[in-house]
């Protein structure tokens, strides 16, 4: 978006510059001193009311006792935060003509200074009597001051730019539903820093006592939030037009199940046929086998990515198959750090590296049969994505190779390739390797002069210098079986090779299975 138009490309309806009323209420925004009965909800009216004095619905409120309803949110100080209803009957209908988001058009000499952020859907929450309103919808926020172009021959005024401002709403029908401070506190408790205060950051991101009004305008097919806050050098505007969440997103009975909101991509999914994943469920880890999918949800260009948006689709998609909330938060630090980056690493896209730091959804879909699909998802406000797992039990591929194979790989190349199962980025053999470790106990015995060199390989998932360490010391595991069992340990080498070696393309589940490997080196 080009700056001094903080338009959207497409025909404004309403051309600000042409404006020149003033629109006061008993109090000059501008200079912070609102009116004193302008800090106020509406109360319920009918829908052919005429508009309601602010001053008056506060006071209604306050002789009716109107409750102020417990959130569960908490500001920066930590106090308790009140989400406040509103009635939107209480506003005048408008007829006004408009564009599209975000509707205005700026005074002469001034324009958007960062790059706006417009989402399809989000949800912000604008400032009401001593609380929040949450609003969803299509949204829309920038930081205004002068144009670049006009810097040298313009000085900033707050009060000219909300003049004109609020002139133009006055036009559109718009009604003044809060005047007073912006009190930031609000935005940056540790339940909205990340959705509201980095998302929304340029509507945010001011003074606690900066004056701020917040106008509604009522049309038959819309209701539009306009939420103003300027201080003497910029100003931030969040423009919100309301409407009902549509879900983009499909659950689908085939893996990989889920499927990102329209306009969201990322880096191309990545599928495990077997793995395991640990799900939290708020009081410890539940360790799901079977095959895993891994996604990236992000926003297609900057600016657009809406966590609240992926949170609804989930949550639909979630609704649609049936799904069981687990849990829904913040996995606790201490917790996260149980399984480390080895782990990790391949999950990243999904759900990144620490769990601690961010919102998480954990959800479980029992399915016929006793099926069942896990999945944890993670919500940022600069980026989304998910793990999934359906359940089932190991199935083996691998075959055993013989000594007499071995041998005659050996003789013929030098080196053969052997399948030994380790536990998940751990250097423990699992049981079900012990008969190949036999036949490799057999071809030593055989051949008494014969000495290996054990080689570890990984594939390329998660860290270069982990996945060495981790390499090293499943050789030594393999060679610490083979002595334990009577093979002199000068006749055997352990090297650890890490993902440096490769013999298949690590982009798929069958080269990375081809890396992961344990080779027989003939020495000498």
């Amino acid at each position: 978006m080009r700056e001094g138009n903080l338009a959207i490309a497409c025909a404004l309806a309403m051309m600000l510059s042409a404006c020149g009323g003033t629109t006061e209420t008993g109090g000059d925004a501008a200079t912070g001193t609102p009116a004193a009965s302008d800090n106020a909800m509406p109360t319920a009216t009918d829908d052919t009311a005429p508009p309601v004095d602010p001053g008056t619905q506060a006071a209604a409120a306050t002789a009716t006792g109107a409750e102020q309803p417990a959130s569960g949110l908490q500001d920066r100080r930590g106090n308790p935060i009140a989400i406040l209803p509103f009635d939107i009957g209480s506003v005048a209908m408008s007829s006004a003509s408009l564009g599209e988001l975000p509707f205005f058009s700026l005074p002469d000499g001034y324009a958007v200074t960062n790059r706006p952020n417009q989402r399809a859907f989000a949800r912000f929450p604008f400032r009401l009597g001593d609380g929040l309103h949450w609003v969803e919808g299509a949204s829309w926020d920038g930081r205004i001051g002068i144009a670049r172009d006009q810097r040298r021959d313009k000085e900033y005024s707050a009060r000219e730019l909300r003049r004109n401002l609020e002139a133009v709403l006055e036009q559109a029908g718009a009604q003044k539903v809060f005047e007073g401070s912006l009190d930031n506190d609000l935005y940056y408790g540790p339940q909205l820093e990340e959705e509201i205060g980095q998302g929304f950051i340029e509507g945010v991101n001011m003074g606690g006592d900066v004056p701020t009004t917040v106008h509604v305008i009522r049309q038959a097919d819309r209701n539009i939030w306009v939420q103003l806050a300027t201080d003497s050098r910029s100003a931030g505007l969040v423009v919100v037009e309301e409407r009902p969440f549509k879900a983009t997103a499909r659950w689908s009975d085939e893996p990989p199940f889920l499927s990102p909101p329209a306009g969201y991509g990322g880096n191309r999914p990545k599928t495990r046929d077997f793995d395991m994943y640990p799900f939290w469920t708020g009081s410890g880890f539940e360790e799901v086998e079977g095959r895993v999918h891994v996604a990236m949800v992000k926003g297609g260009e900057r600016g657009t990515h809406s966590m609240h948006e992926v949170r609804r689709n989930l949550e639909a998609m979630m609704a649609e198959a049936g799904g069981t909330k687990v849990f829904e938060g913040r996995i606790p630090k201490e917790a996260s750090q149980r399984y480390d980056s080895g782990l990790k690493g391949f999950y990243s896209d999904g759900t990144g590296f620490s769990w601690d730091g961010y919102d998480s959804l954990v959800y479980r879909v029992d399915r016929s049969g006793g099926r069942q699909v896990w999945v944890h998802a993670r919500l940022e406000y600069l980026g989304a994505g998910w793990v999934v797992v359906e359940r089932e039990g190991f199935v083996q591929t691998a075959g055993l190779l013989p000594a007499s194979a071995m041998k005659q790989q050996l003789d013929a190349d030098g080196r053969v390739a052997i399948q030994v199962n380790f536990a998940v980025d751990e250097a423990d053999i699992l049981p079900d390797s012990q008969p190949q470790i036999d036949q490799v106990l057999a071809l030593l015995r055989e051949d008494p002069a014969l000495r290996l060199s054990i080689d570890g390989h990984t594939d390329n998932t998660g860290d270069a210098t982990h996945n060495q360490r981790l390499s090293e010391a499943r050789a030594k595991s393999v060679v610490a079986a083979l002595t334990s069992q009577g093979i002199e340990a000068s006749r055997l080498e352990a090297k650890g090779h890490g993902q440096s070696q490769p013999v298949a393309d690590n982009d798929t589940d069958e080269g990375r299975a081809k890396n992961r490997r344990v080779e027989l080196v003939r020495l000498g």
